[in-house]
């Protein structure tokens, strides 16, 4: 006999796979199906709301991503929050998000690049808070050294070059 549990565990593996694969359309109709189901699970939470996120879904994305904030820590929650509203053109609560974020983990240097490319954009243009967030991304001593981290701070270069 199947049972309803044994049902959301494969239903929500289905789900896994079409998100991982970037089926975001797909990703979101199943994720309404089972909302009521795993709405307490904070990683169908991200998920759901990251989904929303990539279809350009910014006002649910942002109500999926505070209901993960209500199940879970991870700052990664707030980071996706504040490049949905940066993506929107609040660039406040964008700053609100990431700097929440940073205070979550200090020694993450990913929202301090994602702070740099916020007060890089022309309408929320900072230089004193660019130049302070970039040099949290080029000198804070990584947990790990990775193509990642390299990476971050090359375009953190490039964009304090363009910005002289």
């Amino acid at each position: 006999r199947i049972t309803h549990n044994w049902f959301v565990t494969m239903f929500s593996c289905s789900v896994l796979v079409m998100y991982r694969a970037g089926d975001y359309q797909a990703a979101v109709k199943a994720y309404e199906k089972l909302y009521s189901r795993m709405n307490w699970n904070d990683d169908y939470c991200f998920e759901y709301g990251r989904a929303l996120y990539r279809l350009k879904c910014y006002e649910k994305a942002e109500e999926e991503l505070k209901r993960a904030l209500t199940v879970s820590g991870d700052p990664m929650i707030l980071n996706l929050l504040g490049r949905n509203a940066q993506d929107k053109g609040e660039f406040e609560k964008a700053e609100e998000f990431l700097i929440r974020s940073t205070h979550r983990l200090p020694e993450r240097i990913y929202p301090y690049y994602l702070l740099v490319k916020l007060y890089a954009v022309p309408e929320y243009y900072s230089r004193e808070k660019l130049v302070r967030a970039a040099e949290k991304v080029l000198y804070s001593e990584p947990k790990v050294n990775s193509t990642a981290v390299r990476e971050m701070r090359q375009e953190v270069r490039s964009i304090l070059n363009e910005r002289k």
